[in-house]
């Protein structure tokens, strides 16, 4: 008896959520939230392969995603993405360098303010700069971004998996080796997906001017 209001109040509003921007960018938001916490944020932590392959990727995404939303909420930015679209890629970049460091990883599952550090700067400094510069790049910098990021993880991985000693005080070899596997199998599924890009003839970028009209074109 209890199910049929519920169900009504779903079908009735549920297809209204994260409909526009704002409910989007919040979404995100609370996406980033959640993957923080301690409930989820410490069971990701529990694993090397879970920490910087799961929990990591994730604040990046959910920070690209709150950056979409926001350009479609205030077009009026995308001025200001285009005029600084280096400047927030080499932010990105470098956010991410830093937290591929195994003694940051470390120290995030030690102390807490540094836990909140990475969350904060992946979300923000990495994610959000992403998503506003990247669509402002030329088509060739996209291209030579994407094969830089598929050697990155390859070495990476190449490194973990190889290496005989412990790089992380609170992670075991074997998480070790797992986050190597785990990234030789990103880039693998990372180089499968730009060579079938590139035989069906789409660029595998957007392009600025598609970006841009897209982006308009958003509620």
């Amino acid at each position: 008896m209890r199910i049929a209001p519920f169900r009504s109040f779903c079908e009735t509003h549920a297809p209204r959520l994260l409909t526009t921007p704002v409910q989007r960018m919040q979404g995100w938001a609370l996406l980033a939230i959640v993957l923080w916490l301690p409930g989820l944020g410490g069971a990701l932590k529990n694993s090397m392969l879970s920490h910087m392959g799961v929990q990591l990727s994730l604040l990046v995404v959910a920070g690209y995603g709150l950056g979409r939303a926001w350009l479609a909420h205030r077009p009026e930015h995308l001025q200001t993405a285009r005029r600084y679209r280096w400047a927030l890629m080499l932010m990105a970049v470098f956010t991410l360098m830093v937290w591929m460091l195994p003694r940051l990883l470390d120290l995030a599952v030690d102390r807490p303010e540094v836990d909140l550090l990475k969350a904060l700067s992946l979300f923000w400094c990495a994610g959000v700069p992403l998503a506003w510069a990247w669509p402002q790049l030329p088509t060739v910098a996209q291209g030579v971004l994407h094969l830089e990021a598929l050697a990155t993880l390859w070495r990476m991985g190449w490194l973990y998996l190889e290496s005989p000693s412990r790089w992380c005080l609170r992670y075991g070899l074997d998480d070790q080796h797992n986050l190597g596997r785990g990234l030789m199998a990103a880039g693998l599924v990372y180089a499968v997906w730009l060579a079938f890009a590139a035989l069906r003839g789409q660029a595998l970028p957007t392009a600025p001017s598609q970006a841009n009209t897209a982006l308009a074109r958003m509620p």
